[in-house]
């Protein structure tokens, strides 16, 4: 894994890409619309964007491009430092997303003012998508893993079992 610092602007910039989801009340919504949680998600998109050089698309379907590979970032928010047995996870209504690879990535909530995120993410690792079906596990709306509750239909991987975050360049 990797922490990708973000500078003051490119933390901005995030805020601007997604602006319009962020401010957005959504039906059904997992994230229970929570804003640092979208926020974090455009936050992760950046920090993966910066450290693969990559072309922002931020399309329904895949968020960059990146030497002709379609990448979709997940991004959770967590306030503890990554771990190898936590989850990354995909919900089953992203499921069919036509991207080449998921890159997940974790944003930090600001130890001082947890309303607020540090100023970078963590790039976890990523699964290609041809590898997704077989290396993810499903998990039910309202199963507890991880000892919590899912909001819903989702298919998990722990970030140990991702691949190295630099092995993208070679994939």
């Amino acid at each position: 894994m990797h922490w990708q610092i973000l500078t003051e602007k490119e933390m901005a910039l995030a805020y601007d890409i997604g602006r319009e989801v962020i401010e957005k009340e959504m039906a059904n919504n997992h994230t229970g619309n929570n804003r640092l949680s979208k926020y974090a998600g455009y936050v992760g998109q950046i920090a993966a964007m910066k450290f693969y050089n990559a072309l922002n698309v931020d399309d329904y379907e895949y968020d960059l491009s990146h030497n002709g590979q379609r990448l979709e970032v997940k991004t959770k928010v967590r306030s503890v430092l990554p771990n190898a047995g936590f989850s990354c996870c995909v919900y089953a209504s992203n499921a069919e997303q036509l991207c080449d690879a998921y890159v997940f990535c974790q944003a930090m909530r600001n130890p001082d003012d947890k309303t607020k995120l540090l100023h970078g993410a963590y790039i976890l690792g990523w699964v290609s998508r041809e590898d997704y079906e077989r290396r993810f596990h499903y998990v039910a709306k309202g199963d507890f893993d991880d000892d919590r509750e899912e909001p819903a239909d989702c298919f998990k991987i722990r970030i140990g079992e991702l691949n190295a975050p630099q092995k993208l360049n070679e994939a």
